[in-house]
């Protein structure tokens, strides 16, 4: 008998602790109605990374595969930010972009915004993810604050129906983007033409979203704007340019050092790898790329000490240049649907070679950490600039050591070529998945235009 145990992370436990720091900059006074001066929000971005970490725990609770863990960091960021831009002249909403988005506007005296913008991304969350134990503790937990540092009742119920409304109307645009009818979607067929892609061992699993660039993108033309050069042919012949690619992924994981092997690792960003005993397997739920990138968004931010309202233009830019960084990677992926090293290694050079890394099931080219990190790299840059030293703690939680950066192109660099180190990736695949990302995040940048 085979037992899954699901191994439990060192961040979902620290996520359950109280945000009552969000209120520190918080007024406590709370005799009689507040004058609309009195109920400006005063809570520090800290409010929306608190909530960023209870969507991230319970992402990583459902394992939900990278693309979808994408689409469901984008969505609750853009509710949180369309209450926000209700109180700015700096920055405009969304809604003018999109005919089926309609944005409620505020009316009401008795809304705080900051607490608003909480709601609205708690309540939205809830319609996407399947642990909403970790979601409605975070709302818990921020109306227990509230009234305990005696926020008059009437303000606090306004500002979550508010938020809520706004939830509402971004689940509804969300619910219109093509996922729900994907999941009825008939499975991938397999090619069985030499040089297509195959299941990977060690547990040949059928193909993850095969459908992807089906869904809405949200400032790409299409999913194929950004395809890329088609991917070097399949031919085992020893002096063509595939074989000589072949032996570079082959040699690198021969050669690798302890340095390499731990850039592997650090990046390895599969939401759900599955471990083999004997007969036990038990799985270790990790972060997906996209959550890995809202990490290193977030201690950037932190870093800046950044005020509420520019966290969420950067949680918002962030999310959708990932979001919109699958849907163009998997666009090609199966367009070409190439070949993982491991098959052909297994087949052609050394049945017992393995890669350091888990290989995921999907097609190989392009790779997805490549394109990923390459559009949020570009998001980043512009928003903090291009020299930007940050220590990348994101993954301490899961055993592994820090490490620092100068910029946000070099993180994204070695989190490209990893996968080489990794062995889960030709070359190709990394330089021109690296190309595609910085591609669309520039084109995000330049779509997505919500500065005034």
């Amino acid at each position: 008998m085979t037992y899954l145990v699901l191994k439990s992370t060192l961040r979902q436990t620290l996520l359950f602790a109280s945000i009552s720091v969000l209120l520190i900059a918080c007024d406590a006074s709370t005799t009689g109605p507040k004058s609309e001066q009195e109920q400006s929000p005063r809570l520090t971005s800290e409010l929306l990374h608190e909530c960023n970490e209870h969507l991230e725990a319970a992402i990583v609770n459902d394992f939900f595969s990278p693309p979808v863990a994408g689409r469901i960091y984008a969505y609750p960021n853009i509710a949180a930010y369309e209450v926000l831009v209700q109180k700015t002249d700096v920055y405009k909403s969304l809604a003018g972009s999109y005919d089926d988005l309609s944005i409620p506007p505020l009316t009401s005296q008795n809304v705080d915004i900051a607490l608003a913008s909480a709601f609205a991304f708690y309540h939205t969350s809830m319609h996407l993810v399947y642990a909403t134990d970790v979601v409605e503790k975070g709302m818990e937990e921020l109306r227990a604050t509230q009234v305990s540092n005696g926020m008059d009742q009437a303000i606090l119920e306004a500002s979550e129906a508010y938020g809520k409304t706004v939830a509402d109307e971004v689940i509804s645009w969300a619910n219109k983007d093509g996922y729900n009818e994907m999941r009825s979607y008939d499975k991938y067929q397999l090619k069985n033409e030499p040089g297509t892609w195959l299941p990977t061992p060690p547990d040949y699993t059928d193909a993850m979203e095969p459908h992807w660039a089906k869904i809405r993108p949200l400032t790409l033309d299409s999913a194929s704007q950004f395809r890329p050069d088609a991917p070097t042919a399949f031919d085992m012949d020893t002096s063509s340019a595939f074989y000589a690619e072949l032996m570079e992924v082959y040699e690198a994981l021969n050669q690798n050092s302890e340095e390499t092997e731990a850039i592997a690792k650090f990046w390895d960003c599969n939401p759900l790898v599955r471990k083999h005993q004997g007969h036990v397997t038990f799985a270790e739920k990790k972060l997906t790329p996209g959550g890995h990138w809202v990490n290193i968004g977030r201690i950037a931010m932190r870093d800046q000490e950044v005020d509420l309202m520019s966290a969420s233009y950067t949680y918002t830019m962030l999310t959708v240049g990932i979001l919109e960084a699958f849907i163009s990677c998997w666009d090609e992926k199966y367009h070409s649907n190439y070949i993982r090293p491991v098959t052909v290694v297994h087949e052609h050079i050394d049945p017992e070679w393995n890669p350091i890394l888990y290989t995921p099931n999907f097609p190989e080219y392009p790779s997805g950490h490549s394109v990923v990190s390459g559009s949020a790299a570009t998001i980043l840059t512009s928003i903090f600039g291009d020299q930007f030293n940050f220590i990348d703690s994101t993954e301490v939680p899961y055993g592994m050591d820090p490490r620092s950066f100068t910029s946000f192109y070099e993180a994204s660099d070695e989190a490209a070529i990893s996968r080489l180190y990794g062995g889960i990736h030709f070359m190709p695949a990394i330089e021109n998945g690296k190309s595609q990302g910085r591609q669309v995040g520039a084109h995000v940048l330049k779509t997505l235009n919500l500065k005034n």
